[in-house]
């Protein structure tokens, strides 16, 4: 544990946190989400763009959205097409990144709404262990009812359609915290939107007394900018 910091936990997000967020997947996730659309619904490619935009607004995701409108989805099958078809070679190898992580002393827990198949394809193209993650909370740990025998239990007692959590809902946070499995005023999240934000932010405070030491340097390339933490 790092002395004097105000933090014993950090849970990470992945996407556009981790990796920038203007790698190419985001246009490529919402063509699939479009296409998954088309074919599911049978609408057209207008409609489907403004049900895609319609139900994240409404319910956080395409997925949370379809399910709680009733429409026979299994998130597998949903993430298999809207995931399984990203063009994951746009994200580059980041070793700065990962040896970062590894040096960061605090319980350190991936925090993300993906689901694990997709959270697996980008630490491997970044180039991290996913084992440098004390742990892990992704779209199955936070949704266990949506899977196996809890979901065919559910669906035979009929009732409502199942609800989808997702950060940032109260539960999905109770999920991430339950899990980090410490003080919740003594843990730090990054729900930043910028690997920028991620890397000068997070880990200026998780310096002892909330200073850096040492060297930083900015990577042109990406405009990230990294930190030696001692």
């Amino acid at each position: 544990m790092a002395a004097n910091s105000p933090f014993d936990c950090v849970l990470l997000d992945l996407d556009d946190t981790l990796y920038p967020g203007d790698t190419g997947l985001g246009p490529a996730l919402r063509r699939n989400i479009d296409e998954f659309l088309q074919a599911k619904l049978g609408v057209s490619a207008e409609r489907a763009a403004a049900m895609r935009v319609e139900l994240f607004r409404t319910h956080g995701s395409s997925l949370a959205g379809l399910i709680a409108l009733g429409y026979d989805v299994h998130p597998d099958e949903y993430h298999s097409y809207v995931h399984g078809r990203l063009p994951y070679d746009m994200i580059a190898a980041d070793p700065q990144l990962a040896r970062t992580l590894q040096s960061i002393p605090q319980r350190k827990v991936l925090f993300t709404n993906s689901d694990r198949a997709h959270m697996k394809r980008a630490l491997e193209r970044l180039g991290v262990d996913e084992a440098v993650f004390d742990d892990v909370v992704c779209f199955e740990t936070m949704n266990p009812h949506l899977f196996g025998e809890a979901r065919e239990e559910e669906r035979a007692a009929g009732g409502d359609p199942p609800v989808v959590v997702l950060k940032p809902s109260v539960d999905a946070i109770v999920a991430g915290l339950r899990v980090a499995g410490t003080n919740p005023r003594r843990t730090w999240t990054s729900w930043l939107k910028s690997t920028l934000e991620f890397l000068s932010f997070s880990y200026s405070m998780l310096c002892s007394r909330q200073t850096l030491q040492g060297s930083s340097g900015l990577n042109k390339d990406k405009g990230l900018m990294y930190a030696k933490i001692f």
